[in-house]
């Protein structure tokens, strides 16, 4: 079996960073496979549900925050506003 025919491990983490430098997986598909990896599912920092592949992500005060919804990225930005 050739290089090329081998079947690439995406669950092995320095195979996932090797598909990303590539530009092969984007940064979504890595941490959805991190998260596959310790069996932890991201969550809307809002409502806590389970994030789908389109998901928001705002920026506040420096740290990143991903959401649901627009809704769910309004209620927490009010909620934590200063």
């Amino acid at each position: 079996m050739d290089e090329e025919d081998k079947e690439i491990e995406i669950y092995d983490e320095e195979a996932r960073e090797d598909l990303e430098e590539n530009d092969e997986i984007d940064e979504l598909e890595e941490g959805f496979m991190e998260g596959y990896e310790n069996d932890s599912a991201a969550e809307c920092t809002s409502c806590k549900k389970i994030l789908q592949e389109e998901s928001i992500e705002e920026e506040m005060d420096g740290e990143l925050y991903r959401f649901c919804s627009e809704k769910c990225a309004s209620l927490f930005e009010k909620k934590h506003q200063k």
